[in-house]
């Protein structure tokens, strides 16, 4: 009987590994969409005072990007972020038909998440005490926690855009 369940099972494996959308390059295209839209999403909120005042907790607290605030004060930390989100998100979309731009693009990205993702254990209060602390976040924590995907997110299409641009050299 089980074995009868894991033959049934294992032909249904080979039969959808077989199908186009898991054939194809939909994977690569569905995460550098994704990218794209969330570094545009997130860009464009850092161009308000608004946002740029929320912003100020967490990068104060950054080892990576502390220097933004003294440096160029509120507005001019949520600009910088935002313009070279901006930027990395660009140079994302255009690694659909360009490699070497979009292994620019992955690594803009992921110097980005490196510095969003060093806050995490610098952030005061980031687990919630009264729920029993560890792993009960709080909601600066929890936003930045999403960050570690799409860090992982980024190495992906940093090693996707690494071998189609080396397909390309090998080719000419």
């Amino acid at each position: 009987m089980r074995n009868d369940i894991m033959n049934q099972l294992n032909q249904v494996i080979t039969s959808v590994s077989r199908t186009t959308p898991l054939q194809s390059s939909l994977d690569r295209h569905l995460i550098r969409a994704a990218m794209v839209f969330t570094f545009f999403a997130f860009s464009i909120q850092k161009w308000t005072q608004y946002t740029a005042e929320m912003l100020v907790p967490l990068i104060s607290h950054s080892p990576v990007v502390f220097w933004l605030l003294p440096a160029f004060g509120v507005r001019g930390a949520g600009y910088f972020l935002g313009t070279t989100e901006t930027i990395f998100g660009c140079l994302i979309f255009v690694g659909y038909w360009s490699p070497r731009l979009g292994i620019l693009g992955a690594l803009g990205s992921i110097v980005t998440f490196i510095g969003t993702t060093s806050i995490i254990p610098f952030l005061p209060g980031g687990w919630t005490l009264e729920a029993g602390g560890f792993p009960i976040m709080t909601l600066p924590l929890g936003f930045l926690m999403k960050d570690v995907l799409f860090l992982a997110a980024s190495f992906y299409l940093l090693k996707q855009d690494m071998t189609r641009a080396a397909t390309e050299i090998k080719r000419n």
